[in-house]
């Protein structure tokens, strides 16, 4: 895990100083996209709190930011108890997100006194190939996709999973497809990035579910309709690709 030695509470704000506008790929692996989220201000947390521990706050007013840790004012209106043990605890959430061991990036940073180039420290090859892509004007990940989103959902919410979908390209569907109906199997779209040969060629509307939730319905895998756990939308996000279900 990542662990701060030092007790200089001013080396611990340079060090965060510099990595706290990391991009989120940078560190995140791809099964805990949602915690990406929450990454950037578990940092802006961290550096604020710090900058009050240093008593170098600027200004005490609610909706200043502060010109010296540069914390946006929506952070420095959180109230945060000024105290180590809220710093530690902060620190604490912030472990199970770093791990230096298999985040090279983050030392080369260290080490370096700066930022470094990313792309030789991205997660996996989802971002190459999401920027190849873009830079050939192909069709976004989900263009000639389909979704209906069934149930309740937790962590992402909804309106997350709905907004990553229509951002990806992919239409959501207000009623749950019928993989009897002759109207849906008929359907002539095409998923564009399914891999070829694949059975996925052939299937352009998904039933996602939380896996985690009470509405889990049946496997369905037939024809044009197949039902699939939110965790392979994510997967499939962070590695650019229509994945296979059975790797999800």
């Amino acid at each position: 895990m990542f662990y701060i030695k030092s007790h200089n509470l001013s080396q611990t704000f340079a060090l965060f100083t510099l990595t706290m506008n990391t991009a989120l790929t940078f560190f995140c692996p791809s099964d805990s996209l949602h915690r990406s989220v929450s990454f950037r201000l578990y940092f802006l947390l961290l550096i604020q709190a710090m900058c009050v521990s240093l008593r170098s706050c600027a200004g005490p007013r609610a909706g200043d930011g502060c010109a010296v840790c540069r914390s946006p004012a929506w952070v420095k209106d959180i109230q945060i108890n000024r105290q180590l043990s809220t710093i530690v605890e902060l620190f604490g959430g912030l472990e199970s997100l770093l791990n230096p061991a298999k985040q090279p990036g983050v030392e080369a940073c260290l080490q370096a006194g700066e930022w470094v180039p990313e792309a030789e420290h991205e997660a996996g090859d989802g971002a190459r190939r999401s920027r190849i892509n873009r830079c050939s004007l192909l069709p976004p990940l989900f263009d000639g996709c389909f979704f209906f989103l069934l149930g309740s959902f937790k962590a992402p919410s909804r309106d997350e999973l709905a907004a990553l979908l229509r951002e990806g390209g992919g239409q959501l569907l207000s009623r749950q497809p019928k993989p009897d109906s002759d109207v849906t199997q008929t359907l002539s779209a095409a998923a564009y990035h399914a891999l070829p040969g694949s059975d996925q060629t052939l299937c352009t509307q998904y039933i996602i579910f939380d896996p985690r939730g009470p509405h889990r319905p049946p496997a369905v895998r037939r024809g044009k309709v197949w039902s699939a756990p939110f965790t392979w939308l994510i997967e499939c996000v962070a590695a650019f690709a229509l994945l296979p279900l059975d790797s999800s």
